[in-house]
C-alpha cells in the first residue's frame, strides 16, 4: 500500500507477497521454480537463501539483513519475495516479525541434530512456523496432489515433488497456468542441484548438494535408474561435514553402497574436525560385501580419480557441495568448486585418451583400494 514507509527496516514484508519455504530437502529447489515462474509471468521476485543469504552457515540469514532485503527490494519495485525457512532461522527468531502469505512444508527427515539435538525437536520447530500465523499453509500432504501433465527436465521423483510444490504456490497465486507449464517445462536446475558437467565426454557427471541421508538415497536411486538405462555404472563421491550431525555419517556410507557401483570417499568442509575421522566414520557403515570403495582425503585429487575411473555410459556424482565454491578447513577456507576440478579433470582425460593410450585403471583397481589418506 501508498503508505508503506521507506524508512530502513519498518515492515517491507507487509509491501511484498512473502512466501515461506521450510522442510529438510527441496527449499532452494522450490524457491528457485517459484522465482523463475514469477519473472516469466511479469513480476519481480526476490529468492533468498542458500544460494544468496551473503552467509555461508545460514540459508536464512539474521532478521535485520532479512530485513534489508526486503527494503531494498521494495524499493526497487520488488512485487515477491520468497525464502528459505530453515529450523535454526525458526528457532533463533530470525522470521518473527515477517509477515508471510504462503508458507509451504517441503518434508522433515532428520538433519541439524548437532543443533537440535532431537529429531522431535526438529520436526517441532518446523511445525511450530507452519502453524503460526495466518497465512496460507501447504503442507506435503496438499501439493502431493497438483496435477503436472508435462514434461520437465529436472530429474527424479524428488524434483517431481519440487515442481508440485512449486506449482501448489503459482496456482494459489492464481500464476496463468500456461506460463507455469511453459516455465516448469524449460526450466534448468538450479546451481548445484543435479547440475551437469559437461567437457565433451561419454558419460554424466553431476553436481549435487545432497548432504542428508534422505537427499542422498534420493539423488542415487534416480541416478542408478539412469545409469542402468544407459547400460554404465553409477560411481559415487561424498563426503560428510565436521561439526555437523555424526549419525548421519555411517547412515550415508550404507546409503551409498547400497546403490553405487564404485565409491569414493572424501573430505566436504571438514571445519574444525579431523577429515580422516570423519572418513572413517563413514566408512564404519560401508556394506561388509563392498569392496569396490576407495578413500582418497583430499577432494580434488579425489575427484580427478573417480573422473578417471569413469568410461563410456557411466554416470559420477559428485555430492555434498553442491553450488559452494569454498572448502572449509579448522584455519582457513579456500576456493573451491566441485564443477571447476570436475570439468578440468575431464578435459585432461580426453587429451590423454586422445594421445597414448593410457593402461586400463580399473583392472589394476580391482577390490578395495588402498590409497593413501593424506
Amino acid at each position: 500500500s501508498s503508505s508503506i514507509k521507506t524508512t530502513p527496516y519498518s515492515h517491507p514484508s507487509e509491501g511484498l507477497c512473502v512466501i515461506g519455504i521450510t522442510g529438510t530437502n527441496g527449499k532452494t529447489s522450490v524457491a528457485y521454480l517459484i522465482g523463475e515462474v514469477l519473472k516469466s509471468a511479469g513480476y519481480k521476485p526476490f529468492v533468498l537463501g542458500t544460494l544468496n543469504s551473503g552467509n555461508k552457515d545460514l540459508s536464512t540469514p539474521e532478521s535485520v539483513d532479512i530485513t534489508r532485503f526486503m527494503q531494498d527490494h521494495l524499493e526497487q519495485g520488488g512485487t515477491h519475495f520468497i525464502m528459505e525457512v530453515t529450523s535454526e532461522g525458526i528457532d533463533q527468531a530470525r522470521v518473527l516479525g515477517v509477515d508471510f502469505n504462503i508458507k509451504l512444508l517441503t518434508n522433515i527427515t532428520a538433519d541439524h541434530l548437532d543443533y537440535h539435538k532431537t529429531f522431535e525437536h526438529y520436526q517441532q520447530t518446523k511445525l511450530s512456523f507452519m502453524r503460526e500465523g495466518s497465512a496460507h499453509k501447504i503442507h506435503p500432504q496438499d501439493f502431493k496432489k497438483e496435477p503436472i501433465d508435462f514434461s520437465t527436465k529436472l530429474l527424479g521423483h524428488f524434483n517431481l515433488l519440487n515442481i508440485k510444490a512449486a506449482a501448489s504456490i503459482l496456482r494459489h497465486l492464481k500464476v496463468s497456468e500456461v506460463i507455469i507449464q511453459k516455465t516448469l517445462s524449460s526450466c534448468l536446475p538450479p546451481r548445484g542441484r543435479l547440475e551437469t558437467v559437461d567437457a565433451g565426454q561419454a558419460f554424466t557427471v553431476l553436481v549435487d548438494y545432497a548432504h542428508t541421508p534422505d537427499g542422498l538415497e534420493n539423488v542415487l536411486n534416480t541416478l542408478k535408474t539412469i545409469a542402468i538405462k544407459q547400460q554404465g555404472r553409477l560411481l559415487v563421491l561424498f563426503g560428510c561435514g565436521g561439526n555437523r550431525d555424526p549419525a548421519r555419517r555411517a547412515k550415508m556410507g550404507k546409503i551409498a553402497t547400497d546403490t553405487a557401483d564404485f565409491l569414493v570417499i572424501t573430505e566436504d568442509n571438514p571445519r574444525m574436525e579431523d577429515s580422516q575421522k570423519i572418513m572413517t566414520e563413514i566408512m564404519t557403515g560401508v556394506a561388509l560385501n563392498f569392496q569396490d570403495y576407495v578413500l582418497i582425503q583430499n577432494r580434488q585429487k579425489a575427484i580427478e580419480f573417480i573422473i578417471n575411473q569413469a568410461q563410456d555410459n557411466d554416470v559420477v556424482l559428485l555430492a555434498g557441495k553442491g553450488h559452494e565454491t569454498y572448502q572449509i578447513f579448522k584455519s582457513t577456507t579456500i576456493h573451491f568448486d566441485d564443477r571447476e576440478v570436475a570439468s578440468k579433470a575431464i578435459s585432461i582425460k580426453l587429451k590423454s585418451s586422445m594421445g597414448t593410450i593410457l593402461p586400463d585403471l580399473s583392472t589394476a583397481l580391482s577390490g578395495t583400494i588402498n590409497v593413501p589418506l593424506n
